[in-house]
């Protein structure tokens, strides 16, 4: 059985921006549709604002497995349903439409289009529920009969955009209606009192003398972690004390365990798993590295960068919207190890360039990327779509009985 993820952001912490969710008109109960809430940027991004919001004006329905997130989400006593989609498109709309009867939302808030897809049809079933979207992530919806159907649908949405390049996607896919940009977002309180370098090291029994370089994401092939290695190999004859953490799992972990073997690098590439205790890992780190081939807003740099650390990432997707070139990190490009090693080797040359450029992007994430401004903006877009359709309902007439789905 799969062990229940901690959020790396303590309950407490994010119940304490419960305020700002809040004022004097009432809070609109929002159902948050998701394929599942698996470890991610967009599941946590999910989970935080369920426990922000709380049981009492936030669910979630997921439509292929709960996963960690949603574990920890229904221990907490937020409302979580798994809806499944055994038996195709129909079915599962119906399944959900038969949700959405039962638990009554004021609106339905959909992350990408699969979900969206799914949650807008049953939407319409169940009495035309306002809806939301985000879309998360750098791909281009494609030309199939769902994306056709999505493309209709979005009409009926509010979409909101996590990235400048998913705004420009979502732009121009609707025929340049408004997108609203808004980007996520982290609490900061459980990197305000972080171990010391030397602690975190001396727990994770790392050695001290090392420069950790590090990486914290799914264990999937666009997140570049063979490329990563193959660099990491390539380096140590020039950076002889360098030590690479890779936390997370996936369906590419078996084959980045056999290049580890292969390379002989066993000694210097720690292979950790899930682990909840991700803060302190990363006070242990020097650099934090993403060569992704393609992201969304990952979350792990924002948590990168809360922990005060310089970031050497791919030019993809959000990400020139996170690290400031030259500034708070470098910037490569998608599958080029040359760059990447550059970039590492030169951090490693010069550690306090590496600790100045952490401090900086410690400072932007206060500035830019704090959860709170997240909440406030996704509150003000649900504000705006449940009071157009108070205006609806109001200048509409009662609709046919006949019309109506039973």
């Amino acid at each position: 059985m799969q062990a229940v993820a901690k959020p790396r952001v303590s309950d407490e912490d994010l119940t304490r921006n419960r305020g700002l969710a809040r004022d004097s008109a009432p809070q609109p109960r929002v159902l948050h549709i998701v394929d599942s809430l698996e470890i991610g940027g967009l599941e946590r991004l999910v989970h935080d604002l369920a426990i922000t919001r709380g049981a009492a004006s936030t669910s979630v329905a997921c439509l292929c497995a709960l996963g960690p997130f949603g574990e920890a989400l229904r221990n907490r006593g937020i409302p979580v349903e798994l809806i499944g989609t055994q038996g195709g498109y129909i079915p599962t709309v119906w399944r959900m439409r038969k949700h959405l009867l039962r638990i009554k939302p004021d609106l339905i808030h959909c992350h990408n289009l699969f979900s969206f897809l799914n949650g807008c049809t049953a939407s319409r079933l169940a009495g035309n529920i306002p809806l939301v979207m985000t879309k998360h992530g750098a791909s281009v919806p494609g030309n199939g009969l769902g994306s056709r159907m999505n493309r209709f649908l979005i009409r009926r949405a509010d979409v909101v955009a996590v990235s400048h390049q998913a705004l420009h996607i979502m732009k121009l896919w609707t025929g340049n209606r408004q997108v609203h940009y808004i980007a996520n977002g982290i609490s900061t309180d459980a990197y305000d009192h972080l171990p010391t370098r030397t602690e975190a090291r001396a727990q994770l029994n790392l050695p001290q003398s090392s420069f950790v370089f590090g990486i914290v994401a799914r264990v999937t092939p666009s997140k570049g972690h063979q490329l990563l290695i193959d660099v990491f190999a390539r380096m140590r004859a020039r950076i002889a004390n360098a030590v690479l953490l890779i936390v997370g799992d996936g369906i590419g972990l078996s084959e980045v365990k056999a290049q580890v073997g292969r390379l002989g690098l066993n000694s210097s590439v720690r292979l950790m798993g899930e682990r909840q205790d991700v803060p302190t890992i990363l006070a242990a780190m020097d650099v934090f590295c993403l060569p992704s081939e393609t992201e969304g807003m990952p979350m792990t740099i924002l948590e990168a960068m809360a922990a005060g650390l310089p970031v050497v990432a791919s030019n993809v997707g959000g990400i020139p919207e996170l690290v400031e070139e030259g500034r708070t990190g470098f910037m490569v490009g998608p599958r080029a190890p040359d760059e990447l090693e550059a970039a590492f080797v030169t951090l490693a040359n010069n550690p306090a360039r590496a600790r100045e450029m952490g401090r900086a992007g410690r400072d932007r994430l206060w500035k830019e990327f704090s959860f709170k401004s997240t909440l406030s903006a996704y509150e003000e877009v649900y504000r705006e779509a449940t009071t157009r359709r108070g205006r609806l309902m109001l200048d509409t007439p009662p609709s046919s009985p006949a019309l109506k789905v039973i």
